[in-house]
C-alpha cells in the first residue's frame, strides 16, 4: 500500500511541476508578443497589458511595473474571493511574466522585429500572446487581471470567462483607437480577435 501512495504522491508534484514548467513558457510567449511586437508598432492589448501599455506610450513608464501593480490589487481580491487554490498559480505567473519583461525589453532594445509591417506585427503579437495565455490556461494557470475578475463573476454569475474577459478588454481597445489613424484602429480591432483564436 506504501509504494502504491508514494507513486500516486510523486506523480502529482511530477504534475504540479509540469504546470509551473508550462506556466513559465507561456508568459514567456506572452512576454515576447507583447513587448516585441506589440508595443514597439504601438499596437494594444486588452485589459491590464493594455492599460499598462497606455501609461508607457503617455508617460514612459516600463509596462512591469503598470502591469504588477494593478494585477497586485486583483491578486489580494482574489485570495480574499477565490482563495488559495486558484490563487497560487495566478501568483507565480504574474510574477514570471513581471520578471521576463524587463529581460526582453533589454535584449531587444526597444527596436521593432518588423518595423514597417504593422499588419504582420499585429498577427505575430497576437499569436505569441494567445498562445502564451493558451499554454497557461492548459497548465490550470492563470494570467491575472482580467482572469481573476472572470472568474469572481463566473462564481456568482452564469456568464462565461470568455465572455466577461472580452467585454473587459473592449473599453481599453477602444480607448485606444480614438485619435490613432484608421488603419491602425483596424489593426487595434484585429489583435483581439486574432488572440482568441487557440
Amino acid at each position: 500500500m506504501d509504494s502504491v501512495f508514494i507513486t500516486t504522491r510523486k506523480q502529482r508534484i511530477i504534475r504540479e511541476l509540469r504546470d509551473y514548467m508550462l506556466i513559465a513558457l507561456g508568459m514567456l510567449m506572452y512576454a515576447i508578443g507583447w513587448t516585441v511586437f506589440l508595443l514597439p508598432n504601438d499596437l494594444p492589448s486588452g485589459a491590464v497589458p493594455g492599460i499598462a501599455s497606455i501609461v508607457y506610450w503617455a508617460t514612459g513608464l516600463p509596462v512591469q511595473y503598470t502591469y504588477l501593480g494593478i494585477n497586485g490589487a486583483l491578486l489580494i481580491l482574489s485570495l480574499v474571493i477565490l482563495g488559495w487554490k486558484f490563487s497560487v498559480k495566478t501568483i507565480y505567473a504574474v510574477f514570471v511574466l513581471s520578471s521576463i519583461l524587463p529581460i526582453i525589453q533589454d535584449l531587444t532594445g526597444g527596436e521593432s522585429l518588423i518595423h514597417d509591417q504593422p499588419f504582420m506585427a499585429c498577427v505575430l503579437g497576437a499569436f505569441f500572446c494567445g498562445g502564451g495565455i493558451g499554454v497557461a490556461f492548459s497548465a490550470n494557470g492563470s494570467t491575472g487581471g482580467t482572469d481573476i475578475i472572470a472568474a469572481i463573476v463566473n462564481k456568482y454569475r452564469d456568464i462565461t470567462l470568455g465572455r466577461v474577459i472580452l467585454m473587459l478588454s473592449l473599453p481599453v481597445i477602444l480607448y485606444c483607437m480614438i485619435g490613432r489613424r484608421w488603419y491602425m484602429d483596424m489593426l487595434s480591432c484585429l489583435y483581439p480577435a486574432l488572440s482568441w483564436i487557440r
